[in-house]
């Protein structure tokens, strides 16, 4: 009723006003109709939502255009991008850039991926169904439906359709479909698909008449429009026409559209057409053989022509930019592109036209809204032209980008000296079959600009260079990297920068490469390498001798050339190392290192030392009698030194040491009288005291300890006892003579003891007694300087007798006379004391005479002269005692009066020693039986003490004098005398204080005395007894000797000791288990079944059972169960039963990982064999893989090992079973009886009824057979 309403007064308005023609729409294309009528239907205009973007005012973001592209606006987020040149086939870097880095799941038309993808186009696939133009007649019914001459002059003549398109009529929200239209490419699967394209019309509008100025709802009128597809040089185009349903068509022949206005007549059919104002709809590709519109994660060009002026073309948001032509028709109006001027446009080109643009999309479907924007010019149709040609330019997959970032392996980008650089540095990029695609070029920091846009894939980079020295590098391998889709992957190689060693190489100026001592090492040279290049210094330090060569190697030096210095002299030599220079050059890009090498020497440090004799009383000046000038030194090493010169400590220093000692001052000894001995001293440095100076002095020794002892004094004196030490050490890198601090000898004249015994007698020799405070004088005579010495008597103080004086006299010829007597007696005659040495037999003779020539003398003695002998004097017989450092006097016989003897003084000694406490002392003196010291003492191997094994055991030592006489020239040692090990650093104590020994063995106190022991004093030792490793039975003895003080008895005593290793007993224990790791059984093949508890299953009776196709956890423990240690030690594991394979086991000793060497053995870390010790286990964890249902799984794990000490081999092994039950048991296949055969051992009897039953079984069963068969028949 409504549209009959509508068609009833739009009859009223046409019969009061007719209308001869159409206004003209543009100049180049016109509607005419001579009597056409178009009808203004009633109500009011249809109301459509329009699109409207964001005003253009900034550019949405920054967008990388290609030379000769301008981008000069934007529709809401999308740039309108102006190109300079119009040829499709250089548009494709301006499509990438748009595109950028979207990676959609479809891209329409993509004809760059080597895919066969074609583009979206009016191919000669393609299809419309619809009704040909030229049949339009048959579709108009009355009123209804446009005629062929209403199509033909609305869209044909100048729009280019043809009677053989066609075309479909449509109401709002119907859509038309073209089919195969081209190819979308399936990112994911790689594959084109092809593609059709759906039409939906969502609105339309247009003028009801040529004045009419308000466009009208063509649906909201009930009118429908007319959809003509076609081909037009691959653009697909569309006509749109209004059928003004039910409006008669009243004129009689059409005009064209292009301005003609001649025309064939005829009756005028079917419905009136409306001028159309706009066309709104959605334009949706699909998949042809899914049916399905391709998803939103779509990239698409689409090219929208033939926008005739005014009109504007409008697309959805979501366009990724908007290209369009130089010059170009058209125009950003209300965010819209519309065509400005009075052009009509049909047709395509191989060129973007100035009424055309193109938009790349993401999306697969778009709104393409066209509308007349000039308003109502009389116009037949509305024409939309989209996709088409574009050339060989197509949207494709996104490009990858290669960009270089290179650096150095050792420098990272931070090359060290002028002699390195990147820029001379290039990479080919060469694609799948070798093709250089680009080049990329460094810069100084090592990084090349952005390749060009490559297709995804792997590229190989080829680095090339013209000028590799200027690089300092070596070249790089072939890489390839993968360029991935709107990335850029950034290859980061690095490069072996061409580095340097520079060797130097060390000796001595005098001693070569062959060190005199250990104070001598060229270790701990240390150079500063400057650069000369960049000035950077670097620190070489010698280290130890190798190969008989002492040097140092710098590595990993830039290129360039260095100046080498010695910056610290090393123990025993001074710096004299002249500056070196070596240039490390670039060889090619093939080496890496390049190798200089220098080399210079150093100056020894030496040293010299002086000694200067002097008298402890008097100086330099003579004392008595005395000769200082004769007396002789010797020199001695105080160190043991290895080298090229060894020696122990306490050798003497020989001339033809290296170096050579220099003598400086004194004079050369090659044999002298020592102690009443001829003694030949050969090579060892023994020196004379010059005469003049009193003092020895010796040069050129090395680094080193040394001593000087006095070994023959001069007449007169006994040998200076002590040893004069120095040292020489390196002093600083500059000093090479070491001048150490002077050492003075103080020499200990011989004095002799003289007594007086003065009495008074009585008349006629009746008798007489001592007298006090007589005074006698000692004058020294000629040859001998000295004071006077007085005698004064006075009460014996042993005696408690008067008259007695005593008084030394140093070494010399004396006159003694009585200065003051008893008045009224006469004095006695002057006595003349006088004494010699004889040098050739060391015996020094003193005598008392009357008479001044020391002729018939009244008294006389002889004592024998040591010197710095260790042994008697050979003409020593007859003498009274030797003269010796610690006795320097001599005397003369005394007359003593009633004189009481002292009591006698017997010496002894006795030495314990034991395990545990200080043991106490026993007789001694060789006396003592075994074992007397209790149950520590050990004296025999039948008593020895079990030590524990793996440790060492403590020993403790006592000696005790047990006599009544002070000992000393104490000596003590401890020697083993059975088995290999002996007993280490034992150390002797007295009184809380550590003794040492001299060079005699004999112990001493920390002042260097000889160590006098009284009666009943002891003292003690301790020692440690090694781990006895051997196993063998250790026994050893300490002996002790010492001297009686007054008596000169030698006495001494020993003890043993014995130890022994407890016998050690090899023994080994595997367990497996399915739990935690197992304790440990008996081992050694001897465990029962099952012994280690409920996850032991050891048997298949005791399979453990297991959960179907799962895997199982087992874990081992071996245990050394054992009293020895055990090494080469094997563990297998080997599957007895089932497919599966208990797999990864791993085995751990102390929670670390064990290995196994070539022979299967078992080490540590560090490759060394493995030792358990007793107690010690080794942890075991591996997977049983899973069991299928019914499977049953074995496995033997077997230990082998040897012991340490006994070489016993010893081993052990365990089982375990597991095993899936099937769920459901089978059934059995046929019902033929179970027969039990015979079995081996069975009777005869038994045997033939067996098999008796087996013929009756088999001849029952073919009777059933045919018995069967012939029923069947």
């Amino acid at each position: 009723m409504k549209k009959q309403h509508k068609i009833r007064q739009l009859t009223k308005a046409l019969t009061e006003k007719k209308l001869s023609h159409f206004s003209m729409r543009k100049s180049g294309k016109r509607w005419i109709t001579r009597s056409a009528i178009v009808l203004a239907l009633a109500g009011g205009t249809g109301l459509i939502a329009v699109i409207n973007p964001s005003l253009i005012s900034t550019v949405a973001y920054a967008l990388t255009l290609p030379p000769g592209n301008t981008q000069i606006g934007s529709i809401g987020n999308a740039p309108v991008i102006q190109t300079s040149n119009n040829n499709f086939s250089t548009m494709q870097p301006l499509f990438d850039s748009l595109t950028g880095t979207i990676q959609p799941e479809y891209i329409v038309g993509d004809t760059q991926d080597g895919t066969g993808g074609k583009p979206v186009a009016w191919n000669s696939s393609t299809t419309y169904a619809g009704t040909a133009i030229s049949n339009a007649n048959s579709l108009v019914n009355g009123a209804n439906g446009l005629s062929y001459d209403t199509i033909h002059y609305g869209m044909g003549i100048s729009d280019g359709f043809q009677d053989n398109d066609k075309f479909n009529y449509v109401s709002k929200g119907q859509e038309i479909n073209i089919k195969n239209i081209g190819t979308a490419y399936n990112v994911k699967t790689g594959k084109n698909v092809p593609i059709g394209m759906a039409v939906k019309i969502n609105d339309a509008t247009y003028y009801d008449s040529t004045t009419s100025s308000s466009p009208r709802n063509v649906f909201g009128d009930g009118f429908r429009l007319l959809v003509g597809a076609r081909n037009n040089g691959g653009t697909i185009t569309l006509g749109y026409m209004v059928s003004m349903d039910g409006i008669p068509n009243s004129g009689s022949g059409q005009g064209n559209e292009g301005g003609g206005s001649g025309g064939s007549g005829g009756d005028a059919i079917g419905a009136a057409s409306g001028i159309p104002e706009s066309v709104r709809g959605t334009i949706s590709l699909y998949d042809m053989d899914t049916k399905q519109n391709l998803p939103a994660s779509t990239i698409m060009a689409m090219k929208v022509s033939d926008i005739d002026a005014g009109q504007s073309a409008q697309l959805s948001n979501g366009a990724l930019g908007y290209i369009v032509s130089k010059p170009t028709n058209l125009e950003l109006r209300d965010n819209i592109l519309t065509a400005k001027g009075n052009d009509t446009v049909v047709g395509d080109s191989a060129n973007l036209n100035a009424n055309s643009y193109i938009a790349l999309y993401n999306g697969s479907s778009t709104a393409l809204n066209f509308v007349d924007t000039n308003g109502n010019q009389g116009q037949g149709s509305i024409i939309q032209a989209v996709f088409g040609n574009l050339g060989s330019t197509s949207p494709h997959q996104s490009l990858g980008y290669i960009e270089i970032d290179k650096t150095t392996i050792q420098y990272g980008k931070d090359l060290p000296n002028n002699l390195y650089d990147f820029q001379d540095i290039s990479f080919d990029v060469l694609d799948s079959t070798g093709k250089k695609v680009d080049t990329l070029k460094l810069d100084s920091s090592g990084k090349s600009v952005k390749s060009k846009g490559l297709p995804p894939g792997k590229y190989t980079l080829h680095e090339t260079s013209g000028k590799w020295s200027s690089t300092g590098q070596t070249v790089l391998p072939d890489f390839t990297v993968e360029v991935k889709a709107g990335d850029t992957t950034t290859a980061k190689p690095k490069n072996t920068a061409v580095t340097g060693e520079i060797t130097i190489k060390k000796s001595g100026v005098e001693s070569g490469d062959a060190m005199w001592n250990e104070n001598y090492t060229l270790e701990g040279t240390t150079f500063k390498l400057t650069s000369k290049t960049d000035g950077k210094t670097y620190t070489a330090v010698i280290g130890k001798e190798s190969n008989g060569e002492w040097k140092t190697t710098v590595k990993d030096l830039p290129l360039g050339t260095y100046t080498i210095e010695e910056t610290k002299a090393s123990p025993g030599f001074t710096n004299t190392f002249e500056k070196k220079e070596v240039t490390l050059s670039y060889k090619d890009q093939h080496t890496e290192i390049v190798f200089g090498e220098t080399k210079g020497t150093n100056q020894e440090v030496k040293g010299e030392n002086t000694l200067k004799k002097s008298d402890n009383e008097t100086g330099t000046d003579q004392n008595g009698k005395g000769v200082l000038k004769t007396a002789k030194y010797a020199y001695f090493h105080d160190d043991d030194s290895t080298g090229s010169s060894p020696h122990k400590k306490g050798d003497p220093v020989k001339w033809s040491e290296k170096p050579a000692p220099k003598l400086l001052a004194g004079e050369v000894v090659h044999s002298a009288i020592i102690g009443g001995n001829p003694v030949s001293y050969g090579d060892n440095v023994v020196i004379e005291i010059d005469d003049e100076s009193l003092s020895i002095a010796l040069g050129n020794l090395p680094a080193g300890k040394y001593k000087v002892r006095e070994v023959d004094a001069g007449e007169g004196y006994v040998t200076d006892p002590t040893e004069h030490k120095f040292e020489i050490q390196k002093q600083d890198d500059k000093t090479q003579n070491i001048v150490t601090p002077e050492s003075s000898s103080k020499e200990q004249l011989i004095k002799a003891k003289i007594t007086l015994d003065k009495m008074v007698t009585l008349p006629d020799s009746q008798g007489g007694s001592g007298y006090n405070g007589i005074e006698f004088t000692a004058e020294p005579m000629e040859g001998t300087v000295a004071d006077p010495v007085k005698f004064v008597t006075g009460v014996n103080p042993n005696t408690g007798d008067d008259g007695y004086a005593s008084q030394e006299l140093a070494y010399g010829d004396w006159k003694v006379s009585e200065t003051k007597g008893v008045e009224g007696y006469e004095d006695v005659k002057p006595v003349y004391i006088h004494m010699e040495t004889d040098t050739e037999k060391d015996i020094l003779t003193i005598s008392a005479s009357y008479y001044e020539d020391f002729s018939k003398p009244f008294s006389k003695r002889t004592f024998s002269l040591k010197d710095s002998s260790t042994e008697s004097n050979p003409n020593g017989e007859g003498t009274v005692g030797e003269v010796t450092p610690e006795v320097p006097t001599i005397s003369l016989s005394t007359i003593h009066f009633n004189d009481n003897p002292t009591p006698e003084k017997v010496p002894s000694i006795d030495i314990e020693k034991a395990n545990d406490k200080i043991p106490e002392p026993g007789e001694g003196n060789h006396k003592d039986k075994d074992n007397n010291g209790g149950e520590n003492d050990r004296d025999t191997p039948d008593t020895a003490l079990e030590v524990e094994s793996g440790k060492s055991t403590a020993i403790k030592f006592r000696f005790t004098n047990n006599g009544t006489e002070a000992l000393t020239h104490l000596k003590v040692s401890d020697k083993t005398i059975e088995g290999g090990i002996s007993i280490k650093d034992p150390a002797w104590f007295f009184n809380g204080e550590k003794l040492s020994t001299n060079k005699d063995g004999e112990l001493v106190t920390k002042d260097g005395k000889l160590l006098v022991l009284q009666p009943d004093e002891f003292v003690t030792g301790e020692g440690t007894l090694p781990e006895l490793s051997d196993g063998k039975l250790h026994g050893d003895e300490v002996s002790v000797s010492g001297v009686g003080v007054e008596s000169g008895k030698e006495v001494g005593d020993e003890d043993k000791w014995y130890g022994k290793p407890k016998e050690e007993v090899p023994s080994i224990d595997i367990e497996k288990a399915d739990s935690k790791a197992p304790e440990a059984g008996e081992g050694n093949h001897k465990d029962k079944p099952n012994n280690a508890g409920e996850n032991d299953h050891d048997t298949e009776d005791t399979a453990k059972e297991l959960e179907e196709n799962k895997a199982t956890e087992i874990f081992f423990k071996t245990t050394n169960n054992g009293t020895e240690p055990l090494t080469h030690l094997k563990i297998v594991d080997k599957t007895i039963a089932g497919k599966a394979n208990v797999k990864n086991i791993k085995l751990t000793y102390k929670e670390k990982p064990l290995k196994v060497n070539k022979d299967g053995e078992l080490t540590t870390e560090d490759g060394k064999l493995l030792v358990l010790n007793p107690g010690e286990t080794i942890e075991g964890k591996g997977t049983l893989e899973g069991l299928a249902a019914g499977d049953i799984h074995g496995d033997n794990v077997t230990v082998d090992g040897v012991g340490v000490h006994s070489g016993k081999k010893v081993g052990d092994d365990d089982n375990w079973y597991g095993k899936v039950t099937p769920k459901t048991p089978e059934q059995p296949k046929n019902n033929i009886f179970n027969i039990s055969l015979p079995k081996t051992g069975m009777k005869a009897q038994t045997i033939l009824t067996a098999i008796a039953a087996v013929i009756v079984v088999i001849v029952a069963g073919l009777g059933t057979f045919f018995y069967r068969k012939n029923k069947m028949k």
